[in-house]
């Protein structure tokens, strides 16, 4: 009882003290940037004081993505939003000649602080005007989201308004220490000359986002689903924020055998500790991860380490393309695209082969990233950008499934001007799974790998 007396005093005076920072900053008119350091855990209670009402004037927003807002920032079960101080109207042109509307909005979502890097607890229930840009989330058209550049307290322009012009800044801080050794258990295997599936395995690209310290947690949470434990530490409210992301990308068996992770139902902050809720009993658990696992080490069978970067590619990408078939419905219906479908039952869509072709090749050593477009009025379309020998490349294994039953290459190893030429990216080409980039033709090797 007395470390709930306590536990509400503390955030009676931190719900206190962030309301006269933010009248303080009101009556100052001054405003800062939003740190990018370490994020704030989430409020643990919503603000007490009322919600002011909005006015009943919307406000008209058209834009390609750069937007200016005004508004209050809070927290609810689905994670942090923006309440905009006048309900807007938005158009945003995602698609070529096809916006998507999203009438009188009343509250935008905003990713997780770990995911933007863009600290939000400090501004807490106060009046901000964020600077950003909208977008979608893992191919997710129905929901809106804002994706902050920086956040400045207070009300410093007249109405929130679109602004095309602005910018995501440069890319993110590269966390990982390659003069430190990663856990052993993150080397590739081989078994009798062949590479064989290591679920403990990150790709560079995750470990420059998260660091060396995330590598040792992600080690000791996968042993722990290998082993049917259903508690894991986690030292950090950052990774845990991070954590369903980075599955998404990296981990398949984990969506299929446990209920997918939420950070606020699966993190405990007060114990660090994450919860892990099995579908299956143990004996069924093993049999789905014995499954994912013989396929994904028959895949990978025709590959040895005495092979060159691009045969390595070339062979995952074969064995991967003449095994998929494209699922409809789950484009239909946005279901069934988790990349542990591809070695359940051999269909999916582009995210699905891409995921699962870039997880493969981290299998092997070879570098990685997803390639976005918006490849017609009504979707968009995603695929592997693979370093071999210092040159990036494009691979599609969707596109490849069309030709030949998957067979052929025609779409391994591709330049920027085939990917163009093909029909795909004309409206442009980003890459990153974490943060995004435009691609453009000097990025990709001249002459194509077939």
């Amino acid at each position: 009882m007395t470390k709930k007396i306590i536990s509400a005093l503390l955030v009676f005076v931190l719900m206190c003290a962030s309301l006269c920072a933010c009248l303080r900053d009101a009556e100052e008119g001054g405003g800062t940037e939003a740190p990018t350091s370490a994020p704030t855990e989430a409020p643990t209670e919503a603000p007490t004081e009322e919600v002011p009402v909005i006015p009943a004037e919307p406000v008209d927003i058209n834009t390609v993505g750069g937007v200016v807002i005004v508004g209050t920032i809070g927290y609810d079960e689905k994670g942090w939003y923006i309440a905009p101080e006048q309900p807007l109207n938005i158009t945003f042109e995602y698609f070529l000649n096809n916006p998507s509307v999203f009438p009188e909005q009343t509250q935008i979502r905003m990713l997780d602080s770990g995911d933007d890097g863009v600290d939000k607890g400090v501004y807490y229930g106060c009046t901000v005007t964020v600077f950003g840009e909208f977008r979608f989330v893992r191919n997710d058209f129905e929901t809106l989201y804002l994706n902050p550049f920086t956040i400045t307290m207070g009300k410093i322009v007249e109405a929130s308004y679109g602004d095309s012009s602005l910018k995501a800044p440069d890319g993110p801080v590269d966390l990982y220490d390659r003069s430190e050794p990663l856990p052993k258990y993150m080397d590739s295997m081989v078994m009798g000359g062949k590479y064989v599936y290591n679920a403990f395995m990150l790709s560079e690209e995750t470990l420059m986002r998260m660091g060396n310290d995330f590598a040792a947690f992600y080690v000791d949470f996968v042993d722990a689903i290998l082993n049917y434990r259903s508690e894991v530490p986690c030292p950090s409210a950052n990774f845990a924020q991070m954590l369903g992301t980075v599955m998404y990308y990296e981990l398949p068996i984990f969506n299929a055998v446990a209920e997918p992770f939420e950070y606020m139902k699966h993190y405990d902050r007060d114990t660090q500790t994450i919860k892990i809720i099995y579908k299956y009993s143990a004996t069924e658990h093993q049999a789905v991860l014995d499954k994912i696992f013989a396929e994904a080490d028959d895949m990978l069978s025709g590959v040895t380490p005495g092979m060159s970067d691009t045969e390595k590619a070339r062979t995952i990408y074969h064995a991967l393309c003449t095994r998929m078939t494209y699922d409809y419905s789950a484009l239909n219906d946005f279901q069934r695209k988790d990349s542990y479908y591809a070695y359940l039952e051999n269909s999916g869509v582009c995210v699905t082969f891409a995921n699962v072709y870039n997880q493969l090749l981290t299998q092997v050593g070879i570098k990685t990233t997803l390639a976005q477009c918006d490849y017609s009025a009504t979707m968009g379309h995603e695929w592997s950008i693979v370093t071999i020998d210092g040159k990036d490349y494009f691979c599609d294994p969707t596109f490849e499934l069309s030709y030949d039953n998957g067979a052929g290459y025609r779409y391994f190893g591709m330049t920027y001007a085939e990917r163009i030429a093909d029909g795909t990216g004309q409206s442009g080409i980003t890459a990153g799974r974490y943060y995004t980039s435009t691609v453009s033709a000097d990025m990709i090797a001249e002459v194509g790998l077939e």
